[in-house]
């Protein structure tokens, strides 16, 4: 479906892969809806030619999938692990700079299991329709997965500057499937010449809501609401072990503030309230995956990003666990205890 692909475009657009690859892919985004004419009651000449200014970053496939780092991967064109990367866009339908934490997962059913550890720690999706294909089973699974997630869902077709693409017919079949408008809701794309990326971005900030805390496992004392907010509470998206460094957490700070020298725990099950994890550890270095690392000192609220803290064991940071500070561990415990 091209996922990898479109994800790659959208980091060239807001400029997470350097400015000459941004002005690159703004100017071919621009020049080939321009050419398309992005009318989608036209639909004789949709099939598009790629821009000359393009030329440059479209000549192989593997340039524009930078989140497709495993061999396999790159090899076969799939995605197997979900990968993740913070861009900045300013957003002229907002007026406002956003702050996007985007996960590109897997599609295939046999990944099933990535696609919905990465729905629990995101409040909106983009589903990817093949203009080509139309809608096709692995497609609806995923459609079941966000609606019980309760995410925001943007529907979009890519691959409308191929031959045989029949995005009018495929935007009419969504639109009878879901309940969408074909003309206003369902977002028209192509990742190999830059069409529609910028309305993509402009609809995440549109109709995507900002993340909430999930505190009600801290709010046992009486704690008014603002105060709640201040405490730290980061989940744990995914993890993985690095023989220099221990585990590497990927984590979304829900409340409060990470900074580095922190010493902090882990609940590994928040929903029960109880800390399997007796040892604390100090939070070593810090930062945002763009997708490279970049090291920053510290997260806050809503934002994703890596986590270094000396962990060894790979069980100590298991998808879903929350990271708390040690004082605050040291205190849920107590009142356990108590009870």
């Amino acid at each position: 479906h091209g996922k990898s692909s479109l994800a790659s475009c959208m980091l060239e657009h807001t400029g997470n892969l350097g400015r000459k690859e941004q002005l690159l892919a703004i100017d071919a985004s621009t020049r080939a809806g321009s050419e398309a004419g992005m009318n989608k009651s036209d639909t004789a000449d949709i099939a598009v030619s790629i821009p000359e200014s393009a030329t440059s970053i479209t000549n192989k496939k593997e340039q524009i999938q930078h989140l497709d780092t495993l061999a396999v991967e790159q090899e076969r064109g799939i995605t197997v692990i979900s990968t993740a990367a913070s861009m900045l866009y300013h957003s002229p339908v907002t007026n406002r700079t956003h702050l996007f934490n985007m996960v590109d997962t897997p599609g295939h059913a046999d990944f099933g299991l990535e696609v919905t550890r990465s729905l629990s720690s995101v409040q909106g999706a983009i589903l990817l329709i093949d203009s080509s294909q139309g809608m096709q089973a692995q497609t609806l699974n995923v459609c079941d997965k966000l609606q019980a997630n309760g995410v925001t869902l943007i529907p979009a077709l890519t691959k409308i500057d191929l031959e045989n693409a029949r995005p009018m017919e495929v935007a009419l079949s969504v639109s009878d499937l879901f309940g969408f408008n074909p003309d206003e809701d369902v977002l028209w794309t192509s990742a190999r010449s830059r069409i529609g990326i910028g309305e993509l971005l402009d609809r995440v900030c549109r109709d995507v809501p900002p993340p909430t805390s999930p505190l009600s496992l801290l709010d046992k004392d009486g704690n008014d609401g603002e105060a709640i907010n201040d405490i730290l509470t980061a989940k744990v998206i995914d993890s993985w072990f690095e023989p220099k460094r221990g585990v590497i957490c990927m984590v979304q700070v829900m409340s409060g503030e990470l900074n580095e020298n922190d010493r902090i725990s882990v609940l590994i099950d928040a929903s029960s309230e109880q800390s399997t994890s007796s040892s604390s550890f100090s939070v070593q270095e810090i930062g945002l995956l763009l997708p490279q690392r970049v090291r920053t000192g510290s997260l806050t609220v809503g934002m994703m990003g890596y986590v270094v803290a000396g962990m060894r064991n790979p069980r100590e940071a298991i998808s879903g666990s929350i990271l708390v500070l040690q004082d605050v561990a040291l205190q849920q415990k107590k009142t356990d205890s108590t009870i």
